[in-house]
């Protein structure tokens, strides 16, 4: 007769929202995690528009999906901020974890809106302080909003996660400082069940052309001034992958004539070097050469026209009593 053999290990799945402040880290965490550039990353704050999905599989425990969300703020109704906030809240609603990541140089005020949201939430909370590499991260301004997010999440009703004696897990996505033990933990809160996504080697739901046009917009982040790439939309209006190389021909929108002139720059030198870096970043992502032509047209105040928000791919959240949005589901 042969020996028991040992029994097989059960294997986990779930998904985890990475929910905060803008400019918190929350990409670069995701890259991290990935070893790869899926979300863009700039030091502008809310440069995530939309709920990016990257999926990490370890054949050994399982599968987490990781939910991007877009910088949650104070957003006025009915434009492209309102759908950002949207997102974040969407993402909040079924997750298996939350990842709530915050800048030690934030302030209760502005952590207060993103409490608001994570009210929401059935899930285990993670308190997490993002950019421990820094000094400020123990000075004593950070140590008095460490207790003071802490109290106001109880106060709230929301039983944030932390280590021994209420402190946050402390991590540097930038470095890659703590991840791995954020992760371990995080594991251990992962139900058992299927892989959502069967393929191993798959790390997002989103098609290459998404992100061919966030590389697009990264470098409109970086190259712009500071208000002028809140106002463009980059929408892919051909992607020809059987071409050699593949031909991608890229719209950009502008709110207003005058904004134009400033993408194309002096005898079009601006959008040259916009193009340059963008085609570079996407070779770099699809791991071949490929032709990116980029033209700039007007859209007349689209960050606030609903009907425009929606041709470039940005619903805006239905007003609804029950407030019922879709959930994950096995």
């Amino acid at each position: 007769m042969k020996p028991n053999s040992p029994q097989k290990k059960a294997l986990k799945s779930g998904y985890v929202a990475i929910a905060g402040r803008p400019n918190t880290g929350k990409s670069t965490l995701l890259n991290r995690l990935l070893g790869t550039s899926l979300s863009i990353v700039t030091p502008k704050a809310q440069t995530t528009r939309e709920n990016v999905l990257g999926i990490l599989t370890e054949k050994a425990m399982g599968q987490i999906v990781f939910m991007d969300t877009p910088g949650i703020h104070k957003a006025r109704e009915g434009g492209i901020n309102e759908y950002m906030v949207s997102q974040a809240r969407e993402a909040l609603e079924a997750p298996s974890v939350v990842w709530y990541l915050v800048d030690p140089n934030s302030r209760l005020d502005h952590e207060e809106t993103v409490l608001k949201l994570l009210t929401l939430a059935k899930s285990p909370v993670l308190f997490i302080l993002n950019k421990s590499d820094l000094k400020l991260s123990l000075a004593p301004p950070a140590l008095q909003l460490i207790e003071q997010v802490r109290t106001k999440a109880l106060a709230m009703g929301i039983q944030l996660e932390t280590l021994e004696g209420g402190e946050p897990y402390r991590i540097s996505a930038y470095k890659g400082r703590g991840v791995k033990e954020l992760l371990a933990e995080t594991w251990k809160r992962i139900p058992e069940g299927e892989f959502y996504y069967p393929d191993p080697d798959q790390l997002s739901d989103r098609p290459v052309k998404f992100f061919v046009a966030e590389k697009i917009r990264e470098q409109l982040l970086l190259q712009l001034g500071e208000e002028l790439p809140y106002s463009c939309a980059v929408e892919i209006t051909l992607f020809d992958e059987n071409a050699k190389p593949p031909r991608i021909e890229a719209t950009i929108h502008v709110e207003r004539e005058s904004q134009k002139g400033m993408v194309v720059g002096a005898a079009g030198r601006k959008i040259r070097d916009i193009g340059s870096a963008a085609r570079a970043q996407i070779e770099k992502f699809v791991g071949e050469k490929v032709f990116l032509g980029l033209t700039v047209k007007l859209l007349k105040e689209w960050s606030r026209d609903a009907e425009a928000l929606k041709r470039l791919g940005y619903h805006l959240p239905e007003k609804r009593k029950d407030d019922a949005r879709p959930r994950h589901s096995r």
